[in-house]
């Protein structure tokens, strides 16, 4: 392993890059927001559908079909809308948030699935102590000028969690916007597809698993210098050990290690340049075959 890579200063490793061609095929797909702030004046009506939706995994993409139908028939665009970083992260929640997915990862898995616009709520402080119903008229209703907002089964907004589905169907009623709920999808018996679940198959190293409830391998995205790949600190990982998986499109063995970074097993000279690379992880695997990825 090598652990004497110098990382450019001007890399921000808080949030692991996409290429600037991916990110212009994103914008060309699909609109991405990083700010209410970046809504244009006058936008809407729509149809909106709110979570984290961190991996977009086969519970979010139900949840998403239903809000797609929703603004086709309609009429009107799809705009989702999700929250960076995670909210248990801002409020010291106990929890597993290992990011599954970018931001800009989720605008392209949900691209795919015919939504129109992607708008990324900072999650902070003052967005938490936001009331529910504050919530529903500033930034569903005047703000994204929402028609129909569509919802988890057990989706709740504003100040600790105080709004649930109840309330957003009487705040619509007062907004102007009709609210839906969809059912959870189960993983397996009774545990639902989640996010939560599908960190816990990550970083038990049940890859087989995790790849059943998104739906198609986990990938991450992060700089690839000298064989060594440096991702965002957060980023879900398995344990300790070799993988089979790909480099971009490229077959490769990939190790994680104790440091949280993963080596690239390869023949072929080592690339001095710093590039961002998505890595995709497939199975355990034993002694790192000698596999050319460059």
């Amino acid at each position: 392993m090598r652990s004497d890579v110098a990382i450019p200063r001007d890399l921000d490793l808080r949030y692991p890059p996409n290429t600037v061609s991916s990110r212009t095929a994103i914008s060309r797909r699909v609109r991405l927001w990083h700010d209410l702030a970046e809504i244009p004046a006058g936008w809407g009506p729509c149809v909106v559908t709110i979570g984290v939706f961190d991996g977009v995994h086969r519970g979010h993409r139900h949840l998403i079909d239903r809000a797609v139908r929703e603004g086709r028939d309609r009429g009107l665009p799809t705009v989702l809308v999700t929250f960076d970083p995670h909210p248990a992260r801002v409020l010291g929640i106990d929890r597993d948030t290992a990011a599954l997915s970018t931001v800009e990862r989720r605008a392209e898995l949900v691209a795919d699935l015919g939504v129109d616009a992607v708008c990324v709520l900072r999650f902070t402080r003052d967005l938490a102590s936001l009331s529910a119903q504050d919530f529903a008229e500033q930034i569903l209703a005047r703000t994204l000028n929402a028609r129909a907002v569509v919802v988890g089964a057990n989706f709740t907004f504003g100040a600790r969690g105080a709004g649930d589905l109840d309330a957003l169907r009487q705040f619509g009623e007062q907004c102007g916007f009709a609210a839906y709920g969809v059912g959870l999808v189960a993983a397996i018996d009774t545990t639902a597809c989640s996010s939560t679940y599908t960190r816990r198959c990550v970083r038990t190293g049940d890859l087989s698993e995790a790849t059943r409830t998104l739906g198609r391998p986990h990938r991450v995205d992060g700089y690839l210098h000298c064989g060594v790949l440096t991702v965002a600190a957060n980023t879900s990982l398995p344990p300790p050990g070799h993988y089979a998986g790909t480099v971009d499109t490229h077959p490769a063995v990939i190790e994680v290690t104790d440091q949280h970074t993963l080596d690239l097993h390869t023949t072929t000279s080592a690339d001095e340049q710093f590039r961002a690379v998505s890595v995709t992880f497939h199975d355990r695997t034993g002694l790192p075959a000698q596999t050319s990825i460059i």
